[in-house]
């Protein structure tokens, strides 16, 4: 069965090009629909492109994107434009009207009523492996509530987040070498603490040197991934999000500033309708768009003010 659908999509996509056509924006489904979602804290768009970052590009220029993805929407709340409450609202889908992180501190919180998407996936089917590999100790204790798929791999906080993404990548190509994930979630923190140290802008060599030093990883991730035995059953959707930008060498108190309260989206893969997305997105549409492409339907019951975003049109 899935020789025979391989074979179909080659002929349709020689026909495409026979006939000098575009390809229909429809796409047959694999049968084994999986997503990789890729966190950067503190990343700014722009600087993306002012540096030197191959893979980052190259998914850029043959997939999907948006450079005006808000983080925070118009939610009137007192979240700071902070890790805590940029990471909370990506990983549950809901702004902090509902998971009332509004900083790093994470005091009073709601997480526990506002599931992250391990739990809401492995909810739906519980064969799923949902994996998170988190260098940020509050992703794992407090976001994903101790999932047994999110694995705290390094302390970013005492030994470094510069290891710490190096810890994180050699775990990430060991999960896609010796494991099954559905939905793999990676956390890249060293950014971050490089925009601290030396500016959040296109125009600070150090910043776009710390792009490029992910980019690197994420070379050696996408290598492991498309050396998996079965990857070309595998329909993989990559997605590429920041918690906030950042301007000077703060993002605090951004909720005015372009700079810091613009993030992005990056959609690669064959799901991923390739051009800029057009229409609004925000930090609360990742979620949706990971649920649909695993097939998973959105259950009314769980609130999610945000919805799929920059995907094909599925074949029937």
């Amino acid at each position: 069965m899935r020789t025979l659908i391989a074979k179909t999509a080659r002929t349709l996509l020689l026909c495409c090009l026979l006939l000098g056509g575009p390809a229909a924006p429809v796409f047959a489904q694999q049968e084994n629909p999986k997503v990789l979602m890729i966190g950067i804290d503190g990343c700014r768009f722009d600087a993306i492109l002012y540096s030197q970052a191959k893979l980052l590009k190259q998914y850029i220029k043959d997939g999907g994107h948006t450079d005006k993805c808000d983080v925070l929407d118009n939610i009137p709340t007192k979240a700071d434009t902070a890790s805590g409450a940029g990471w909370s609202s990506i990983l549950t889908g809901v702004w902090a009207d509902r998971h009332n992180v509004l900083g790093n501190d994470f005091a009073g919180n709601r997480l526990k009523d506002c599931p992250s998407i391990l739990h809401l996936a492995n909810r739906t089917n519980p064969k799923l492996q949902c994996i998170a590999l988190a260098t940020w100790q509050p992703i794992h204790e407090h976001i994903c509530q101790r999932h047994d798929g999110c694995r705290f791999v390094f302390d970013g906080d005492k030994k470094g987040y510069k290891d710490g993404d190096r810890v994180m990548t050699q775990a990430a190509i060991d999960v896609l070498k010796t494991e099954n994930p559905d939905l793999l979630f990676l956390y890249f923190g060293h950014l971050d603490s490089v925009g601290h140290g030396y500016g959040f802008h296109p125009k600070s060599p150090k910043y776009t040197n710390g792009i490029e030093e992910i980019d690197d990883h994420l070379i050696r991730i996408v290598k492991a991934l498309d050396a998996r035995p079965k990857r070309g059953t595998e329909d993989w959707l990559v997605m590429f999000f920041t918690d906030h930008g950042g301007q000077g060498k703060g993002h605090g108190g951004g909720r005015t500033v372009p700079e810091i309260r613009t993030g992005f989206l990056i959609l690669h893969g064959a799901a991923a309708a390739r051009g800029k997305i057009t229409d609004k997105v925000t930090n609360v549409d990742i979620v949706p768009t990971a649920l649909t492409h695993l097939g998973i339907a959105i259950d009314p019951n769980w609130r999610l003010p945000g919805r799929a975003v920059g995907l094909k049109k599925r074949q029937k």
